[in-house]
């Protein structure tokens, strides 16, 4: 058995306890390795290390070799480890691989380097202590001896800097792997060095385990394909998935295309040259980026924001990028990543993102009405909602960045959103209400049997009305044509008496614009009635 001593959040992030500055590590790596990734760790601990810890750092590497060797431990059967030094001290460490449990490794570690026990049972002992946050968790093992007890009150004191730490790391928003770390000033002892060759034999045990499975026949062992475990996940989130099969080269037929919106012909042309052409033909922008960059980086898009009244074919265009961008689009409702419990909503988006990214030619995450959690930070903000946009903000464009998925938002309150986030979106396409002619478009695909002089009269009926509101209208008029075709109200004289003629849609039309109009009217007033109440 250990002894395991958990440390209060409190106590670790207190400047005023010496004991804290006394310890060889602080908790200043694990804060920015949450919020910036494990490679900003490796900056913070950059300080004045001279050329004899950068000998150090590489003889225990040759160390570590040679006792690999001299067990016969074969290259490739343990997880790949790297040796650095961080400022004054050498840094040892290694990801475990997903087949290992934690748990393990701090059995292994603590049966040969902790303190053995003189009882029945048997056993070592040593410290460990655990700090937890929604970005990440860290473990640290100590040897037990180094806690003394004063005054009645258990203090850490590190009497030599020399003395080894082992971290355990993992970021919850980063990486899917944890990390050991074995973090000393100096040369590990023999007993640290074999305790260190241990660990990573078990773990190399667990990554043979795994990848032998992975080599049995599929009679044997039915392994479940990468993609299809990640679109499994997803959809078992609540996320739903569009254009699967024009990723895979099929086609269905009756999918929404170009043709099925009316207008907006700046805006498709806008969507074909910013995702489109780009996902079709990234060899092009590649090239472009080559010959006018002095450092090669990526010109395509990262994110994108549609924005514009409800109604004006912000998602429809979306189901058109879906069919034909030859990647899946993943449709992220507001309620597949809000959780009740702490910390698990900005997690949840995490993992999105994550599984978008495992897809073998990315995805594209659709998010409607990103202003619901994305809206600008100020006090009255939620922490939830808080969190959730930092994620976004650092998947988008951050240490985090991931540029094989594109994001794709839309937003009817534009002026909502937080500036960091508007900033963050290469290209924002605007749907405005149709004019005129866009009108007599959308209203030809759904009422053809009309000719072009009563849709032009259908078009100014419906000014000030989006092609959602078009569309419902045209529904209406088929549904009230329909019902006095039931009841006998319609004369039989004619093929084109069974469908609505214009007058049957002006007068949806007008219903319509009553009802908008009336809702207006209650929203301002409810609006004014807030305003009072506030003032009063």
């Amino acid at each position: 058995f250990f002894c395991i001593e958990f440390a209060s959040t409190s106590s670790v992030f207190d400047a005023s306890s010496s004991s804290v500055f006394r310890e060889g590590y602080s908790m200043l790596p694990v804060v920015l390795a949450g919020i910036f990734g494990t490679g900003l760790v490796e900056a913070a601990y950059a300080e004045d290390g001279g050329v004899d810890v950068q000998e150090t750092a590489r003889k225990e590497r040759e160390r570590i070799e040679e006792l690999l060797r001299s067990r016969d431990v074969q290259y490739g059967s343990y997880p790949r480890f790297t040796v650095a030094a961080k400022g004054q001290k050498v840094s040892v460490k290694f990801q475990i691989p997903p087949g290992c449990e934690v748990s393990q490794l701090i059995a292994n570690l603590t049966a040969h380097l902790g303190t053995k026990v003189e009882s029945h049972s048997g056993g070592s002992d040593m410290l460990l202590r655990a700090w937890d946050s929604t970005v990440a968790w860290q473990l640290t093992l100590t040897h037990p001896s180094k806690q003394k007890n004063i005054q009645g009150n258990k203090t850490d004191i590190y009497e030599d800097d020399r003395d080894l730490c082992i971290l355990i790391f993992h970021s919850l928003i980063g990486s899917d792997k944890a990390e050991i770390e074995f973090i000393k000033q100096g040369n590990l002892s023999p007993e640290e060095l074999d305790a260190f060759v241990s660990a990573l034999q078990l773990a190399g045990n667990e990554l043979r385990q795994r990848n032998t499975l992975e080599r049995k026949p599929r009679e044997e062992v039915e392994m479940v394909p990468p993609v299809d475990k990640s679109i499994s996940e997803l959809e078992g989130m609540g996320v739903r998935i569009y254009g699967l099969n024009e990723s895979a080269g099929l086609s269905n037929a009756g999918e929404i295309s170009w043709d099925n919106i009316a207008g907006y012909e700046p805006q498709k042309r806008v969507i074909e040259d910013t995702v489109l052409l780009a996902l079709h033909s990234p060899e092009v922008y590649n090239d472009i980026a080559r010959g006018t960059r002095h450092k090669f980086e990526s010109n395509r898009p990262r994110a994108v924001l549609f924005e514009g009244p409800p109604g004006t074919g912000k998602t429809s265009c979306a189901r058109v990028i879906a069919n034909q961008a030859g990647v899946p689009l993943l449709y992220v409702p507001l309620e597949a990543i809000m959780s009740e419990f702490y910390g698990k909503s900005e997690r949840l988006l995490g993992k999105v993102f994550s599984l978008a990214n495992s897809l073998p030619n990315g995805a594209i995450i659709f998010l409607d009405e990103i202003d619901s959690f994305a809206a600008a930070r100020d006090n009255e903000m939620h922490e939830a909602t808080r969190r959730i946009l930092s994620v976004l903000l650092r998947q988008i464009d951050g240490f985090e960045q991931d540029k094989k998925v594109v994001v794709i938002a839309a937003t009817n309150r534009k002026e909502d959103l937080d500036p960091a986030l508007i900033s963050r979106f290469d290209s924002m396409i605007a749907f405005g209400l149709p004019d005129h002619r866009n009108r007599q478009e959308i209203a030809s695909k759904y009422a053809k049997q009309l000719s072009k002089t009563e849709l032009d009269e259908l078009a100014r009926v419906t000014e000030d009305m989006s092609g959602r509101d078009i569309r419902d209208i045209c529904q209406q008029a088929e549904r009230s044509w329909a019902s006095k075709i039931i009841r006998g109200q319609v004369p039989k004289d004619g093929e084109e008496a069974h469908l609505p003629p214009l007058q049957e849609y002006i007068m949806c039309a007008t219903s319509r614009q009553e009802a908008l109009r009336n809702a207006a009217a209650n929203r301002e007033l409810r609006s004014s009635y807030r305003r009072r109440i506030l003032s009063d």
